[in-house]
């Protein structure tokens, strides 16, 4: 029943925000995710699209191959995979010893994080770290089966879709030695987790014939910083989007149920791994200049181990009261649904502009060639701006929508020098909605070509009503 109700409550916070539209990157991963051929699988794997993230881009070809560019396709696929992971967060939770309330207490403290989850799910590009979170997730259920070359294959499927999975074998083989019962020499240990070291060698290898950039070849927002100030900032962001809620939810727990003082042993492991979790989950991307969100995802899993064990202290120790925090915690998100909905809004607005524009363009070059140049004039005013819904990807979303052959360009304002530079299909943003712009060059070539076959003209921007036109002359 509990399951049931936080089900319904992520159900009405996320599920009317899905599918309004791509964003950005979006368009260069389903531009990079055409295979007609299987040669185009392995151009996945060994062409330079600046990050290394060939299972994304797969996970792009398959959809592309069911849904074409219908977003509600790629929305569903990255739901699946929210719910995937929290499947598997709870699964590692049980197999870390955790009762069934405590595991659900870890699902929800993750899964309702202010923090990240947001733009993972509504964000086509934020599966990303979805992907990340289902393959370490599952090398570390694996390694604790003692299925260690398991492990090591899923580790290099997390390599393959993030580079934040760099940490990943030195966790998981820290995990191994706190939940062994008996004592193994370090370099045994070492040695039995060749798999995971194998995974790392078969990454790096793929990565360098690929092309892709490096920390040292980085655009400069990605190039990794150890600037003390920024350094600093970075920290005290990132503990607050991966800890805040899970810190927020243990306090609950906590003061509810007093008397709970003292772990065992084995949640004392399971703190720790939680612990271990969170800081190499941030170990690569708190040295980033740029901050998103989109970095907690991964680490939180770890807060919302650490949060499931205070559950599981609590349940143990005092029931009735766990049982009476859990359900005031869950009554407090349920009136927090607008709250959440409204953190929302940054990603679908956006992602309904992008879609508005891309139709209105579809339905202007519907008879016309595709190799003309489409122009679109922003306006900064605007509460949602081109910018935001495309970016720098404009020209990938106009080959997506309208034809390979298509070109198109973004602008803050026409050209203010007095040339007249063919811009094509011109668009200016206004309330919202691209209007079909007839008063540049192209415009003046064909008033001018009109005034010189002596053809009566009608000025720019007037509507004519030909009916009454007609009468006048008469």
């Amino acid at each position: 029943m509990a399951a049931i109700g936080l089900a319904a409550i992520f159900a009405a916070v996320y599920v009317p925000a899905l599918g309004h539209g791509f964003v950005k990157d979006d368009f260069r991963w389903i531009a990079a995710a055409e295979v007609r051929a299987p040669g185009d699988v392995r151009r996945i794997f060994v062409t330079n699209v600046g990050f290394y993230r060939p299972l994304v881009t797969t996970s792009f070809a398959i959809d592309r191959a069911i849904w074409g560019l219908d977003p509600r396709g790629y929305a569903l696929t990255n739901l699946l995979l929210l719910l995937a992971d929290a499947g598997l967060l709870f699964a590692l939770a049980m197999r870390l010893s955790l009762p069934a309330a405590a595991a659900l207490f870890a699902v929800a403290v993750w899964m309702f994080n202010f923090h990240g989850i947001n733009m993972a799910l509504l964000w086509t590009s934020g599966r990303t770290a979805l992907l990340l979170c289902l393959f370490a997730q599952a090398s570390a259920l694996a390694l604790l089966r003692g299925h260690r070359l398991a492990a090591g294959v899923l580790t290099l499927a997390a390599l393959l879709c993030k580079e934040e999975a760099l940490m990943l074998p030195p966790v998981l083989i820290a995990l191994d030695a706190i939940l062994r019962q008996d004592h193994v020499p370090a370099r045994r240990m070492l040695a039995h987790s060749w798999p995971l070291w194998a995974a790392t060698g078969v990454y790096l290898v793929l990565r360098a014939n690929s092309g892709a950039f490096g920390p040292f070849t980085a655009p400069a927002y990605y190039r990794l910083t150890l600037v003390p100030g920024r350094l600093l900032q970075n920290l005290v962001q990132y503990l607050d989007r991966g800890g805040t809620f899970a810190a927020i939810a243990v306090a609950v727990v906590w003061l509810a149920c007093r008397n709970v003082r003292t772990f065992n042993e084995g949640e004392r492991n399971v703190i720790t791994i939680g612990l271990l979790w969170f800081a190499a989950m941030y170990a690569i991307t708190v040295l980033v200049p740029v901050r998103s969100s989109l970095y907690a995802v991964a680490p939180s899993i770890g807060s919302a181990l650490i949060a499931g064990t205070f559950a599981a202290r609590a349940l143990r120790e005092a029931p009735r009261k766990f049982a009476a925090a859990s359900l005031a915690l869950a009554a407090v998100i349920a009136l927090l649904i607008p709250v959440y909905r409204s953190r929302n809004h940054g990603l679908i607005e956006p992602a309904d502009l992008a879609a508005r524009s891309l139709a209105a363009i579809q339905d202007a070059t519907r008879d016309r060639p595709h190799n003309e140049q489409i122009t679109l004039l922003d306006d900064s005013d605007e509460p949602v701006t081109l910018d935001d819904a495309f970016g720098a990807l404009f020209p990938d979303a106009i080959r997506l929508f309208v034809g390979p052959d298509a070109r198109g360009v973004i602008r803050s304002a026409p050209p203010t020098d007095g040339r007249d530079v063919d811009e094509g299909l011109v668009f200016v943003l206004r309330d919202g909605h691209l209007v079909r712009d007839r008063s540049g060059p192209a415009a003046r070539s064909r008033a001018n070509e009109a005034q010189a076959r002596g053809d009566e003209l009608v000025p720019v921007g007037m509507t004519v009503n030909i009916g009454q036109e007609l009468r006048r002359r008469r």
